[in-house]
């Protein structure tokens, strides 16, 4: 189970450098589901199933934690630079095409 749980919380990270938090309902409720019912298969009685199964529907948001935690500090540490956008770049093309042409 603890290879389940790593790869929940680290998809919970990946998925909060996408995704908004609303992602993490259907993420974790397919979480609890099939963590219930594999255990319920393997013979786990109905209380250990259902903490399994919410533990790993917990593991995916304290992954989406990190995973913002993760975003806000390297965001801050390296700042994008920034950029122009496509309509200034084109504008600045033209003036200076323009005023090429003016010069002669």
């Amino acid at each position: 189970m603890t290879p389940v749980a790593i790869f929940l919380f680290l998809a919970g990270a990946v998925l909060a450098w996408r995704f908004r938090v609303w992602i993490l309902v259907p993420f974790s409720l397919i979480a609890v589901v099939v963590t219930f019912l594999t255990q319920l298969s393997l013979g786990a009685g109905l209380a250990v199933a259902c903490g399994c199964g919410f533990l790993m529907g917990f593991v995916p948001q304290t992954g989406y934690a990190f995973g913002l935690l993760a975003q806000t500090t390297l965001l801050a540490r390296y700042p994008r630079k920034q950029t122009l956008s496509r309509k200034a770049s084109v504008a600045a093309l033209y003036r200076r095409t323009s005023a090429d042409h003016t010069g002669r």
